[in-house]
């Protein structure tokens, strides 16, 4: 690495000087009583992102394997090495600012302190070497520690020199900002993320990576050239291996730590200290108590000091640093207080405070306490009382009164679009468990009738013009897992869906499924109404055409030229409207989470969420249509077309952006493939 001493970056020397010294910072007591550092300790981690999901995202023929892949995940140091800007997410204890710390203190000391190195990448024994392949990257470290600006923020940490474009691409220098903790700012984070993102576009040496506690990031509008990812739990393999190589410790023989309750990396380093089998948080923490305390009043006097420096009464930073130490023992603490004092913090803080309450209802579980907590949660009004019913969902038992009082409020929840996105899905996935009540195959009215079809913002869109359409009905949702798995079911039918029959995903879109699949379900529900007479003997069930699906999406909304995008609501982006590659979930979730983004006829999920098949042919070209604009009656609704004739899919999906996810891009797949990212709507009309 090359020191350089022009007067720009003599802030940058030194800040490297004290990232140099995150390396011997204590990270994980062992069983002996020593104290492994962060350089010799730390354990690379892993994100929510596979090898798979790189090379096709999930994309797959009817060729292919039967069955998809065990997942191979990248790790936390590969996506920043490979994304200029990113977000990674984690719960409280993931290892968040460990990794910010020792990746700081490794490329201040050098490029030759990130060694490449084997790690594993799933339980079943896959392992690639993690390496970082960048060059003269300086980072400079800043936690965020509440409320403010970015442009305060860089004054207040004396670092805004080093951002010197000229100096940086003279000395030939690459400063990676590491904005930690940055859930601290609170309502002013998603402002903060825009800020560093928009200074950072001002300087082409700088890369950013921000880091925060997953359940309230989640909910951030995250602009379109940051990514996100999840931190995931250490692996068995990870913590056998770190084990081994630091203590000299065979986990598999005395099981220490291998339970599902020390996969959380602060979890783990209690379990190790403590030599105790990690089967719960709880259990962990009450062994780590006994042996740090000695005695049950110390042990209690501990747990009282970690409660007040959680609720703010005690800011002595060296008291429990670890959030996730605090949050356990406050849980400890409350076990023996009201149920009042111990939703107070949550109604204030609820991202912190919810891990709290979930540990301390694991602990009244079974008791008089555990439903006055319930009762505790679901007091007060507006959000408060949506807030608690989504914890109190989470702790109440399957035999209580108090869960249909809990499901009205999920129900609100979801349908009513409040608190956020994931809180949302949350709340849906609880809905799946318990039992959805809302009509997931509904049916809504579209009226015969000319509009404006197509659109100048693609040429494979273009032209506008007028197209025609008779009335039909078409479902509200896509087809839902719940209702594709009935099919699957009845007719003994293959399907590659890797959650299709998740209890938690019922109520979400089918996907991994091929346009002969989803017509099969078609022909299938046809017979099966018929026969239930909810629809007559001369009404069939099918795939929506092209200009049938437009319409429903965009209804009578008029082409407004080559530089306005026509959405579901309206022409212009609306952020909480869609599940798009802009609200960060990456995934699919429950159907009509986002009502502010219904159609003119009240379809949800129309844009994002799953690119969805349409009867009509696009042609053998991937990236341009046989059947191009105008739409004629030439063949391009043939339903016995060959296997390469790709055929049309519409709406975007999670991982499409903006400019992808609305009323008239055009998609397109062969008739045999399928993918995590594709679903259906079905039509109604006349035979």
């Amino acid at each position: 690495m090359t020191t350089t001493h022009q007067p720009p970056l003599s802030a940058l020397n030194a800040i490297l000087a004290e990232a140099r010294t995150y390396a011997a910072a204590p990270l994980l007591g062992l069983p002996d009583g020593s104290v492994a550092d962060l350089e010799t300790g730390y354990i690379p981690l892993l994100v929510n992102f596979t090898f798979e999901d790189k090379a096709a995202k999930g994309l797959r023929k009817l060729t292919d394997q039967a069955e998809p892949e065990p997942a191979v995940y990248f790790t936390a140091l590969e996506m920043v090495r490979d994304n200029p800007a990113v977000m990674l997410a984690g719960e409280t204890g993931s290892g968040k600012t460990s990794f910010a710390r020792s990746l700081a203190s490794r490329l201040a000391i050098g490029a030759s302190a990130v060694p490449p190195q084997a790690v594993p990448r799933n339980d079943l024994g896959a392992a690639h070497e993690e390496r970082w392949d960048l060059e003269n990257v300086f980072p400079v470290y800043i936690a965020v520690t509440g409320p403010q600006t970015f442009d305060d923020l860089i004054e207040q940490t004396g670092v805004r020199s080093v951002f010197d474009g000229q100096a940086l691409a003279d000395a030939g220098i690459i400063v990676l900002l590491i904005l930690d903790a940055i859930e601290t700012a609170g309502a002013e984070g998603p402002r903060l993320l825009a800020e560093a993102l928009a200074f950072q576009k001002t300087h082409p040496r700088l890369r950013l990576l921000a880091l925060g506690e997953i359940s309230t990031v989640k909910s951030w509008p995250l602009p379109a050239d940051c990514v996100r990812y999840d931190l995931l739990p250490l692996l068995k393999t990870q913590r056998i291996d770190a084990a081994a190589r630091l203590a000299g410790l065979d986990l598999t023989q005395s099981s220490v730590a291998l339970g599902a309750g020390a996969s959380n990396p602060a979890q783990f380093a209690m379990a190790m200290s403590a030599g105790d089998a990690g089967k719960t948080a709880e259990a962990i923490t009450d062994r780590w108590v006994a042996r740090i305390a000695g005695d049950e009043k110390t042990g209690s006097l501990l747990c009282g000091l970690a409660f007040d420096a959680l609720v703010g009464e005690n800011d002595d930073p060296a008291l429990f640093p670890v959030t996730r130490v605090r949050q356990l023992l406050a849980a400890r603490h409350l076990a023996s207080q009201s149920a009042e004092k111990a939703v107070l913090p949550f109604r204030k803080y609820p991202a912190l405070w919810a891990p709290v309450l979930r540990g301390l209802a694991k602990r009244l579980a079974g008791t008089d306490a555990a439903d006055q907590l319930i009762e505790a949660l679901l007091a007060g009004e507006g959000d408060d009382v949506l807030r608690g019913a989504l914890l109190a969902a989470d702790l109440v038992i399957e035999t209580s009164p108090l869960r249909e009082r809990i499901a009205v409020h999920l129900l609100a929840i979801v349908t009513d679009g409040a608190l956020s996105a994931p809180q949302r899905e949350q709340a849906a996935r609880t809905l799946s468990r318990w039992g959805d009540p809302r009509d997931l195959q509904a049916l809504t009215d579209i009226p015969a009738g000319t509009f404006t079809f197509g659109s100048d913002t693609h040429p494979n869109s273009a032209p506008p013009h007028r197209v025609t359409v008779g009335a039909f009905r078409i479902g509200i949702y896509p087809v839902t897992n719940r209702d594709y798995g009935a099919f699957v079911r009845a007719m003994n039918h293959l399907w590659r869906s890797p959650d299709g029959f998740a209890e938690d995903r019922r109520n979400a879109p089918a996907t991994d499924l091929t346009w002969r699949d989803a017509r099969a379900y078609c022909d299938w529900l046809t017979e099966r109404w018929r026969g239930e007479g909810r629809i007559s003997s001369d009404e069939v069930v099918r795939l929506p055409t092209e200009p049938e699906w437009e319409r429903a999406a965009r209804g009578d909304q008029p082409d407004v030229g080559a530089e306005t995008i026509v959405y579901p609501w309206g022409a212009a982006w609306t952020d909480d409207a869609s599940n798009s590659e802009e609200a960060g979930f990456n995934t699919t979730c429950a159907v009509g989470l986002f009502p502010k983004g219904r159609s003119p006829y009240g379809c949800f999920d129309m844009a994002g969420q799953v690119w969805e098949w349409a009867t009509t042919l696009w042609g053998d070209d991937m990236a341009t249509p046989h059947y191009k604009y105008p739409y004629l009656n030439d063949g391009r609704e043939a339903p016995d077309a060959g296997p390469s004739i790709r055929r049309v899919l519409r709406g975007g999906c999670f991982s499409s952006g903006k400019l992808k996810a609305c009323c008239t891009y055009r998609g397109s797949l062969e008739p045999d493939g399928f993918w995590c990212g594709n679903g259906f709507r079905i039509v109604v009309a006349s035979a």
